[in-house]
C-alpha cells in the first residue's frame, strides 16, 4: 500500500511561474497525492481572463497542444465546437477548467466566437482571449499580453496581439498599419506598436470596451471577422496594439505558393469563396474604412481572384467558387454559402 504525499506550495505574487510549479506536480508518475497551494495574499493576477477555442472537425492531437500551452495561463477555457455532428473525441478535455460547447452545425466562426464571448461575459470575464485550436502559446504568453494593458492603462486599447510565426512558411508574419495611401508591413524585434489589424488567434480583448464596439460580425461568417472588428474599435476611437515581444506559432492556411515574387497562402475552395466575397464586401460597403482603403482593398480581391484558382487545385472548382464569392461579395449576398 502506497503512502499518501501533501505537497504544499506558498506563493504570493507568482502568477507567471506558479503553472508551471502546478503542471510539473501534476505530471509525477507516483499519483497518491494531495497538493494545497498556501496563497499569501497576491494580488498580481486579479483579473478573469477567458480564452474561447473555437473547433470545426478539430485534430484532437493539435487542440491538445493548444490546451497544454496555455490551460494554467487563464481562468476558464471555453471550446465552441462548430462540428455539424457531436464529436464524442472532445469530452476528454473536458474538467473543472474547460468546458465544451457543442452547436452540432457549422455556424460560422463569428456565431461560435460570440457564443463563447458571451459566456464569459456572462461569469464576469475582464479579458477575453481568443484562438484557433491549432495554435501555440510559450508558457509567459499571457503576463507578458497583459503587461500592455498595465503599462498603457491611461490609453484606450480594445485589444493586444502578438506576432505570429506562420507553421507552414516557417516565416514571421508582419504587423499592419494604416497610412495615407496604402497598408504598410513592419517587422519589429520587439516593444509595443499601435497597428490597425491583427487576425484573431493569440488576440486579447478588454471587455470594458466591447459594449460600444460590438461583437464579431456574424454577416461575414468567417474570413476577415477579426480584421472587421479591429477596424470598427479603431473607428471608435480605441487602439489594437502589437506586442512584438511575444511571438506564437500558428497554422495560416494548408500551404503556399509563388506568384511572381508574391507569396500566396492557398486553402480549399469555399474558403477562397469567404475570403473573395468578404473582400469585395467590405471594399465596397464597410462604413469603417476610408474610401483609399477600401479601394486598395477591392484591388487586392484581383491578387486572389486570379492566384487562387491559377495556383490551386482543383483548378475549375476554385475558379468557380472564386467568381461565385466575387458575385455574392458585390450583391451582398452574406452569411453562410448554401451548397
Amino acid at each position: 500500500m502506497s503512502s499518501k504525499v501533501s505537497v504544499i506550495i506558498p506563493t504570493h505574487n507568482r502568477a507567471d511561474l506558479l503553472p508551471r510549479a502546478i503542471s510539473s506536480v501534476l505530471n509525477q508518475i507516483y499519483k497518491d497525492f494531495e497538493l494545497i497551494i498556501v496563497d499569501d495574499g497576491s494580488t498580481d493576477n486579479n483579473k478573469k481572463i477567458y480564452l474561447i477555442v473555437v473547433t470545426y472537425k478539430t485534430n484532437e492531437n493539435n487542440l491538445r497542444k493548444l490546451l497544454d500551452s496555455i490551460k494554467f495561463q487563464v481562468d476558464k477555457i471555453f471550446i465552441i465546437d462548430n462540428t455539424p455532428s457531436f464529436i464524442n473525441g472532445l469530452e476528454k478535455f473536458r474538467d473543472e477548467k474547460i468546458d465544451i460547447f457543442y452547436l452540432n452545425e457549422n455556424t460560422g466562426i463569428a456565431y461560435a466566437q460570440n457564443i463563447g464571448i458571451k459566456k464569459a461575459l456572462k461569469e464576469g470575464a475582464d479579458f477575453i482571449m481568443i484562438s484557433d485550436d491549432d495554435t501555440l502559446y510559450p508558457e509567459n504568453y499571457v503576463k507578458e499580453m497583459m503587461k500592455v494593458f498595465e503599462e498603457k492603462k491611461e490609453e484606450k486599447i480594445a485589444a493586444v496581439a502578438p506576432v505570429y510565426r506562420n507553421v507552414i512558411t516557417g516565416k514571421k508574419r508582419p504587423f499592419i498599419k494604416k497610412e495615407t495611401f496604402s497598408f504598410k508591413k513592419f517587422y519589429p524585434d520587439n516593444g509595443y506598436y499601435e497597428i490597425f489589424q491583427a487576425i484573431s488567434s493569440g488576440l486579447i480583448l478588454n471587455i470594458k470596451y466591447l459594449k460600444e464596439i460590438g461583437l464579431m460580425n456574424e454577416k461575414l461568417f468567417i474570413d476577415f471577422v477579426d480584421l472587421e472588428w479591429c477596424w470598427r474599435a479603431i473607428k471608435k476611437g480605441y487602439k489594437i496594439i502589437g506586442n512584438a515581444d511575444v511571438i506564437i506559432e500558428h497554422k495560416l492556411g494548408y500551404y503556399s505558393k509563388m506568384l511572381g515574387k508574391k507569396q500566396i497562402t492557398l486553402r480549399n475552395p469555399i474558403r477562397h469563396y469567404y475570403i473573395i466575397r468578404n473582400n469585395i464586401y467590405l471594399s465596397l460597403y464597410d462604413k469603417d474604412l476610408d474610401f483609399i482603403h477600401r479601394f486598395i482593398l477591392f484591388i487586392k480581391s484581383f491578387e486572389f481572384l486570379i492566384g487562387y484558382p491559377l495556383l490551386a487545385r482543383p483548378f475549375f472548382k476554385n475558379l468557380e467558387y472564386c467568381f461565385l464569392g466575387f458575385w455574392h461579395g458585390i450583391f451582398k449576398k452574406m452569411g453562410k454559402l448554401d451548397e
